[in-house]
């Protein structure tokens, strides 16, 4: 098979060669070439009748764009299937969640325009890098899928010849670097030269100007307090404009647990540091910290902190600060915007130490404000009662023991093992937690944005400890 492409990759390359030569020859400015439209990289596997997970390849509906060169798609009429999780192949944008990056942010919204042109007015494929049949193959993360994604922002149906490789369209425009493209040698010279091309027209990334859309003001002190507020009048009224969003933010607050890459802060404020009820509150916030790992000291409990980040009103998961470039292992020196370790639990004044509310199951509700990202006891155990399976969490629905169903659920993002004296025994599926009580203990209270808009409230235990299994219900009434 390879000596097939090798044949057409010399044709290929010289029809390249041909079309620069021509576009240059016969203008005195170079003419930009558009290597999606009219070059020859066209996919080759018909995707009418196929399934990704069996033949890396199917014709997709976007479920959500994530940022310049990751995606979530399900295949056309199975909404209810197997969420396929795409990192596009070949390329590396600049990054837009956990850490934030000049032209990430911009990088980000091009893919998500034309994906979503893509999705609600033509054809959207993906694809494995190869050039045959084959069930896909799943990136570093062991989560995401190499992909390559071809659209057509017109035609639904569209056929092979007729859908354009966005990969490329990112790299022409300026998007993105490439990277390793190994398995796809035959794509190799046009992707090459669409980046060149991309640094000789000056393009975004390469332009040398300032990025319009990153913050590169100093970082700004803001309590924890301020952003509580601003969180709320966000989910209180949609039409509210956040005046921290895009904001570089200086926080400071009690590490309250972390879980699935967030790491949430709290903090205490009477009428004096600003809170305007006379008893006092307690207010946090929610830091997605990227998906590679951060030193331990930052993330115990009861250590007061320092972190430096991006906050930001996402459309797909709402506010919260990333971007957060530094956690250095050891304190090596005093950069101010350096994340810091203020004080471990054992050095934390009592008054700074971690708050934990408790509620009766059904005394809990939506918008429970006064527990937002700060962790939760319910005094009495729950019934599980449904819920679903997410690629690598749970999702669980509940009941009081009286059958009360109540306006909340619980989201496990670990693997969760009922029993501490058996780690081989653990719950795949929301099907063995139902029929069971747990209880719940430090779990963190925050909420989900669905793509439809709605706002889910969720309890997020630290770990298995934190959703105990207490017994099994012999007559469930759910």
């Amino acid at each position: 098979m390879r000596k097939v492409f090798k044949i057409k990759y010399i044709y290929s390359s010289l029809f390249i060669v041909g079309l620069l030569s021509t576009m240059v020859s016969c203008n005195k400015e170079p003419v930009f070439i558009d290597f999606a439209k009219d070059g020859d990289i066209k996919l080759t596997l018909e995707y009418e009748g196929h399934d990704f997970f069996t033949d890396g390849i199917a014709e997709v509906e976007l479920y959500t764009a994530i940022d310049g060169d990751t995606a979530h798609f399900k295949m056309v009429d199975d909404e209810n299937g197997e969420l396929i999780k795409s990192r596009f192949y070949g390329i590396d944008t600049p990054e837009s969640t956990g850490k934030v990056q000049e032209y990430g942010k911009a990088a980000s919204n091009y893919t998500k325009e034309k994906l979503t042109n893509a999705n609600e007015n033509g054809t959207i494929v993906i694809s494995s890098p190869f050039f045959e049949y084959r069930p896909p193959e799943a990136d570093s993360t062991g989560s995401r899928y190499l992909s390559l994604i071809w659209i057509n922002e017109e035609k639904e149906h569209a056929s092979i010849e007729e859908l354009e490789l966005l990969n490329l369209m990112i790299v022409q425009n300026g998007y993105s670097w490439i990277k390793n493209l190994n398995e796809i040698p035959e794509y190799v010279e046009t992707f090459t030269l669409a980046e060149q091309q991309a640094r000789d027209f000056k393009l975004n990334l390469f332009s040398g100007e300032p990025d319009p859309l990153f913050n590169y003001g100093d970082y700004i002190d803001v309590s924890l307090l301020e952003l509580k507020n601003a969180v709320e009048n966000s989910l209180k009224d949609p039409n509210y404009v956040n005046p921290y969003d895009g904001e570089n933010v200086r926080i400071q607050g009690t590490v309250a647990g972390y879980a699935d890459n967030i790491l949430y802060l709290q903090g205490y404020f009477d009428e004096e540091t600003g809170s305007s009820n006379p008893d006092g509150e307690y207010a946090g916030i929610n830091i997605f910290t990227g998906m590679g790992s951060i030193p331990t000291r930052f993330t115990t409990k009861n250590s007061f902190i320092q972190i430096c980040g991006v906050a930001e009103d996402s459309e797909n998961f709402g506010f919260q600060v990333t971007g957060v470039y530094s956690f250095p292992r050891v304190e090596i020196n005093n950069n101010e915007n350096d994340g810091k370790v203020l004080f471990t639990p054992d050095e934390i004044d009592d008054s700074l130490k971690v708050h934990e509310f408790n509620f009766a199951p059904n005394d809990l509700k939506k918008e429970q404000f006064e527990c937002l990202f700060s962790p939760v006891n319910l005094t009495e155990d729950v019934i599980v009662t449904g819920g679903y399976n997410g690629d690598d969490s749970i999702t669980l629905y509940l009941s009081t023991l009286d059958g009360e169903g109540l306006e909340y659920n619980v989201y496990i993002p670990f693997v969760y093992r009922p029993n501490p004296n058996d780690p081989t025994l653990a719950y795949r599926s929301y099907e063995d937690f139902v029929g069971k009580t747990f209880k719940v203990s430090g779990a963190i209270y925050n909420f989900h944005k669905e793509r439809d808009g709605d706002v889910i409230y969720q309890l997020i235990p630290i770990n298995s400890e934190g959703f105990s299994l207490t017994s099994e219900v012999e007559e469930a009434n759910y």
